[in-house]
């Protein structure tokens, strides 16, 4: 209370202020205060008052004498005696040469030894007889051990209510489950225990008790009493020190957070004055060698303080960086001792601080305190560097600072912001020479994990600069002939070996070409790969170098993640598959011809990996070739081989597989498929238990078959997942798995496939129903209402276009009503253009560009979903190409198209594409009457349309429908009459993209 009421710092200050200050700083280095004795049951204390009271009665009595006592309490009295008076009993003794050990054992002055306490209840019977001292000691001894078993040596608090709010606090942090708490609370408790020692207490009453002693037996005793106690006052000392330090390592952990702030502003209040003077304060530069110590301490403490929220991370920073700050004022204003007191290890500490904060601005800081220790200690190699930005420092910085460095490098490489690859790896430039092969697989491995296109290249530029590096060591070493023939051999030096690449050097890289994607990703990835297991370009003749970087499992693996999501994707390279199965069989017999436990051959992820090649090369046989795979997982796994047992990803990559084959049976494939994974399931063969993804694969296999029979059955499968889930909602069977969102959408466009939008609309309906009773994961979403558009605008009803437009007016009532989940976007709009451009609706292409200008004004409104694209325009153009009727009508739709072309052609964010181009050819050859105007049109969009490199089968087919245009303007490429689309040159047709084509669907297989 009396420090809350101290001034304010900048104001005056007390007369006294110096000595609380000095009284303050004293209390928190003291640690907890003496507590009282802890107190006895009154049946020891009343037991040893028999005994004292034996020995007064008979002085010279050659024996002690037989006695029997019985000592009742409140709760009962024994049947010899009477009940005593209960009352408190304070026993008072000193060892009479004033010498008394720590803990209370054997207590001095006026202190009480031990308290008795009222609610003591026991019934003692104790026998002590002896005919010499020694006797009398060991039968004391041992009646005391009797005594003592059972009896608590806690200590009897007031009953307060400051106790009662310390006893809930500490109940409250008891419960905590941080081990490192409950060390700290138990170390707590130990120092409020004082060690008893009854055995001694013990020992003192029966040598008391004896009459037939020498003279020197009393002191005697007394001695080997007070040696004992100091023995165990030694040992309690190591287990619960009272210096500041404790066994943690951390400087004043007995303080909390709120007393080690004030502790440490009060150090900073001494050295914030002009001078040193009455005030106390001490001006810059004068500082003791002591107080240094000190603000040491203090920095040490606040940054190993333990930290659960980030404004406390915050606070410890801030005030370890305050410490530091104050010690190198000192050393700026010369201060000598302050050179030598900061170090790398000052700033090791306040950088934790920062990094356990966590945050990215936490993080920049920590990176600027680098920049403050090269300027205060001179560290650091990157601005020794003679290559500048672009090369490598050749300079080490000190051993004692490569620390700071890689503790910022791994803040980085920890941190998932955007562009945390660049910041460490110009950490990495600035370690120089000290930067390790750890530190350069950490920042490879964050560049893998952040992905993107040139990914695989930069972490393979920097594995090229590590090999560079640990072939420059390699020559430095120098030496004989034989030395370096025995290097190829056994590890290189020291400098060789730690900067030497290693397996995980190679896999991320590997990781990197597989995360990053690309046409060339999987070949790189082979190629690393090709390296691993043939390093003889790399590291000739070094057989050490070839161990080191012989392949794993994890590398092999990683390439396969490779072809998966590189070569073999969007049915690029159908041979992706057979390479992948390829690289699976290599790996299996390497792992059977090595000597080992097979840790190195395929598991269920590198089989997982397959699937998903064979899922994405677009090889017609892509569903047989994952089937028989997932055979032959299921062959090993039979056979006692654990590690390729099959879970639900291989489950449901075969039916992904399946359903996107071109089989007539796909889907009866597929289902059969589906019962033998709940079968194998149910009886315990593999732990794959079947999922929501299982089921959606085998409707989606539904889906894609087409016809309303397909769809029929979709639905059906949706029922009687609805009817089994609702059954076993609570059980743990195969049909605890409810139908989502994403199950309804498939059989929705299932329906809509088939031009079925009414059966649509009627699973729209009951998913609505659905929602509102508390199934929120059905609830409609935007794909589920632009499925149903869909649908209406694959429907042969005359009604369509009107119906969907009906339907998209609701979305936007959703939307402006709070729904988000029915957000509409730019698909919605061009969905129901399309829907009347396939329509006989009067009046069409006017409706068309209307909703083209609704669309562009809830975009300048700021809706960013309804950005126009080139397809919006396009499904205009096209509905205007359309068109029929009367004049008028054709005339208007000619009209609208043009206005199209150009608002599209103007437009800087919308490029057209050979569709867009291919329908306004076709809307003004089949629009324009005036054969001058359209030949005019018509010339003018293709030349624009070979510009842009948009030149495309449907322009073709559209300008073969003009013969005359036709014949002039690809003059020069008719052969025979005919303009072949692989003669034309190659810069006209450089951006078309033409939609892959649905191959026809191939029998079914034939069963075996």
């Amino acid at each position: 209370r009396i420090w809350r009421k101290r001034p304010n710092r900048e104001g005056a200050k007390s007369p006294d202020d110096a000595d609380l200050s000095v009284a303050m700083e004293r209390r928190l280095r003291a640690g907890p205060r003496r507590r009282p004795p802890p107190s006895l049951p009154s049946a020891v204390v009343f037991l040893l008052a028999v005994v004292a009271l034996a020995s007064s009665r008979s002085p010279r009595a050659p024996v002690a004498e037989a006695f029997s006592v019985s000592v009742v309490g409140r709760r009962g009295a024994a049947a010899s005696t009477p009940p005593p008076t209960t009352r408190r009993v304070d026993i008072r003794c000193s060892d009479g040469d004033g010498r008394v050990p720590r803990g209370g054992s054997i207590a001095g002055g006026t202190r009480p030894l031990f308290a008795a306490s009222d609610d003591a209840a026991a019934s003692v019977s104790a026998t002590a007889s002896a005919t010499t001292s020694t006797s009398a000691a060991a039968a004391a001894t041992a009646t005391a051990k009797t005594i003592t078993k059972g009896t608590s040596t806690k200590r009897q608090r007031p009953n307060n209510d400051n106790n009662a709010k310390r006893g809930k606090y500490k109940k409250q942090k008891q419960q905590n489950k941080n081990p490192k708490r409950r060390k700290y609370y138990k170390q707590k408790k130990q120092q409020r225990r004082a060690p008893i020692d009854l055995t001694v207490v013990a020992a003192v009453a029966a040598a008391a008790a004896t009459t037939t002693a020498p003279v020197g037996a009393e002191k005697q005793v007394r001695d080997d009493a007070n040696q004992t106690n100091r023995r165990k006052n030694r040992q309690h000392r190591k287990r619960t020190p009272s210096s500041p330090s404790s066994s943690s390592g951390r400087p004043y952990a007995d303080l909390t957070a709120s007393e080690l702030k004030q502790l440490t502003e009060y150090h900073l209040s001494q050295n914030i004055g002009p001078s040193t003077g009455a005030n106390g304060t001490t001006s810059v530069g004068a500082m003791s060698p002591r107080e240094m110590h000190e603000f040491s301490r203090l920095l040490s403490a606040w940054s190993k303080i333990p930290t659960r929220q980030h404004r406390h991370g915050v606070l410890a920073a801030e005030m370890a960086e305050q410490c530091l700050r104050e010690l190198i004022e000192e050393r700026d204003a010369g201060n000598a001792d302050a050179e030598r007191v900061l170090g790398a290890d000052l700033y090791y500490s306040v950088i934790r601080a920062w990094l356990n904060a966590g945050g990215y601005q936490e993080l920049v800081h920590a990176t600027l305190l680098l920049d403050l220790m090269e300027q205060t200690t001179g560290s650091g190699a990157s601005k020794n560097s003679p290559d500048g930005e672009g090369g490598s420092a050749v300079d080490t910085p000190p051993s004692s600072s490569i620390r700071c460095y890689a503790a910022v490098l791994d803040g980085w490489c920890k941190s998932s912001s955007r562009g945390a690859e660049v910041e460490a790896e110009e950490i990495l430039k600035r370690m120089g020479k000290g930067a390790g092969v750890r530190h350069y697989n950490n920042v490879m491995n964050r560049i893998a994990v952040g992905g993107g296109p040139d990914a695989g290249k930069e972490a393979e530029r920097l594995l090229d600069e590590m090999i560079a590096l640990y072939n420059e060591a390699k020559t430095d070493e120098g030496g004989s002939d034989d030395a370096a023939e025995s290097s190829t051999t056994r590890p290189s030096s020291p400098a060789a070996e730690s900067i030497a690449p290693n397996r995980n050097s190679f896999n991320t890289v590997i990781k990197a070409y597989a995360n990053g994607g690309g046409r060339n990703a999987a070949e790189d990835a082979r190629r690393i790969l090709s390296v691993m297991e043939d390093p003889s370009s790399l590291f000739p003749g070094d057989d050490h170098m070839a161990r080191r970087i012989s392949p794993d499992r994890i590398g092999r693996t990683t390439a396969l993640n490779a072809l998966a999501n590189g070569g073999g994707s969007a049915g690029e390279d159908e041979d992706a598959g057979e390479r992948a199965e390829e690289l699976l069989e290599r790996m299996t017999a390497e792992a059977a011809n090595r000597d080992g436990d097979g840790r190195d051959g395929p598991d269920a992820v590198a089989y997982n990996s397959v699937l998903k090649v064979w899922g994405k090369c677009g090889h017609p046989d892509a569903g047989e070739r994952s089937e028989a795979l997932l055979d032959k997982m299921i062959r090993l796994y039979e056979a006692g081989d654990s590690d390729v047992i099959p879970d639900d990803v291989s489950f449901n990559s075969v039916i992904h597989n399946i359903a996107n084959s071109n089989a007539e049976d796909s889907p009866q494939r597929a289902m059969r498929l589906l019962e033998r994974m709940e079968r194998s399931y149910d009886s315990g063969l593999i732990k794959a238990k079947p999922d929501i993804i299982s089921y959606n694969s085998v409707l989606n296999a539904f889906a894609k078959s087409g016809g309303p029979e397909s769809a029929r059955l979709a639905e059906e499968l949706l029922d009687t997942l609805e009817a089994k889930s609702r059954k076993n909602k609570d059980s743990a069977s195969v049909w605890d798995i409810t139908p989502d969102v994403y199950s309804y959408n498939i059989v929705i466009s299932a329906w809509g496939n088939c031009g079925r939008a009414n059966k649509a609309v009627e699973l729209l309906d009951r998913m609505t129903s659905l929602a509102n009773k508390g199934r929120a994961n059905v609830r409609p979403d935007a794909t589920t209402y632009n499925t149903v558009l869909h649908a209406w605008s694959q429907s042969k009803d005359r009604n369509a276009p009107v119906k969907a437009l009906g339907l998209l007016e609701i979305m936007l009532r959703l939307r402006e009503g709070g729904d988000r989940s029915a957000d509409p976007d730019v698909l919605s709009f061009s969905t129901v253009i399309n829907a009347f451009s396939k329509s006989n609706y009067p009046r069409k292409a006017r409706q068309t560009r209307d909703l083209l200008r609704r669309l562009k004004g809830l975009h300048e409104r700021g809706r960013e979903r309804m950005r126009p694209n080139v397809f919006v325009y396009a499904a205009v153009l096209n509905a205007c190409a359309y068109t029929y009727g009367r004049r008028e009508e054709r005339e208007e739709a000619l009209e609208i198209a043009v206005a199209t072309y150009e608002e599209l052609s103007a437009s800087p964010d919308v490029e057209a594409n050979h569709v867009a181009y291919g329908s306004f050819v076709r809307a003004c050859r089949r629009l324009a009457e005036d054969d001058v105007r359209r030949d005019e049109l018509i010339s003018g969009a293709f030349r624009r349309c070979r510009s842009d490199g948009q030149v495309g089968e449907y322009v073709l087919r559209q300008l073969r429908a003009v013969p005359e245009l036709y014949a002039s303007l690809l003059r020069a490429y008719i052969i025979d009459g005919e303009v072949s689309y692989r003669d034309l040159p190659s810069s006209w047709k450089r951006n078309v993209k033409e939609g892959t084509k649905r191959k026809g669907r191939r029998p079914a297989r034939r069963e075996k």
